[in-house]
């Protein structure tokens, strides 16, 4: 990969390192990340224009580097190598100012990702998979019906508002939650700005390091229709879900599944004190069930 990175980019790195699943190098005191695509060129013309753009916006955003060719990718074999230049000098973890920054992007050229739609489509997948099973993954079976209900008082809830999807937000793996994910061009979607929100909260619950007084402050600065989606968001089980997938891909041990199982009434705890707060949200108190 050196040599590779040296004829196609007259970049000349000393040592390439590893981190987790990402590989980088440091050049010029930058820090460059190597990607590696299978996507066409299209979409890659598509997302290199959506980070400039976002770049332009004062937004730290990774960026693309050229080659000698002028071009922001470079075919190898049956893929494309990207090089990305991490731009943020701010500190490595995701903070909430972060997303609040990003929460002023609303004009992106991008797909809208339909919350709603999305959410139903991943627990039909899953739902139709697992009847393929029977006494395989049991872990799965004993635990899935619980965070499909939970999911599904979320969609019941997205439901009942009319959602402005128009906010710069991010579809990261709850393990993947860091600066370089968020940063990452390839992770962007558009939908509404309280699914980063919720999200960050998540991340922050299973990481024992949720922030009551900034949870505080999301629900008492938001309008009603936001904090109906955030609610639906935090419902919505999706670390449950990735998790699940990775482990019918043979990807991860179904024992994985345990940190958010054995969290289970934790969780729930956190849905009664923000539903605590929402008290004057009629939607978000028909969920009884979360107060028993």
């Amino acid at each position: 990969m050196k040599n590779f990175i040296k004829s196609n980019y007259n970049i000349y790195p000393k040592k390439i390192y590893k981190k987790g699943n990402s590989y980088f190098f440091f050049s010029n005191n930058e820090k460059i990340f190597i990607l590696k695509t299978f996507k066409d060129e299209k979409y890659l013309k598509k997302i290199i224009d959506l980070s400039n753009d976002i770049y332009k916006n004062n937004i730290y955003i990774s960026t693309f580097l050229l080659n000698v060719e002028g071009k922001f990718y470079t075919k190898k074999d049956d893929y494309y190598i990207i090089l990305l230049k991490y731009n943020d000098i701010s500190c490595d973890e995701i903070i909430l100012n972060d997303i609040k920054t990003n929460e002023i992007i609303n004009d992106i050229q991008i797909d809208k990702y339909n919350l709603n739609n999305n959410f139903e489509k991943e627990i039909d997948s899953l739902e139709k998979e697992m009847t393929e099973y029977n006494k395989e993954f049991l872990i799965i079976q004993k635990s899935i019906d619980y965070f499909i209900g939970l999911s599904e008082n979320g969609i019941q809830l997205l439901k009942m508002i009319k959602l402005k999807e128009e906010n710069l937000c991010h579809n990261l793996n709850i393990e993947k939650y860091n600066k370089y994910e968020f940063n990452n061009p390839f992770n962007l979607i558009k939908t509404n700005k309280m699914y980063d929100y919720a999200c960050y909260f998540k991340y922050k619950f299973y990481d024992k390091s949720i922030d009551y007084e900034e949870l505080y402050k999301i629900t008492i600065n938001s309008n009603k229709e936001d904090l109906i989606c955030f609610y639906a968001c935090l419902l919505y089980q999706k670390e449950y879900f990735d998790c699940v997938k990775e482990i019918l891909l043979d990807k991860k041990e179904e024992k994985e599944l345990e940190k958010y199982i054995n969290e289970v009434n934790n969780y729930k705890e956190l849905l009664k004190y923000i539903k605590n707060i929402l008290k004057h949200i009629s939607e978000i108190q028909q969920i009884e069930w979360i107060d028993k």
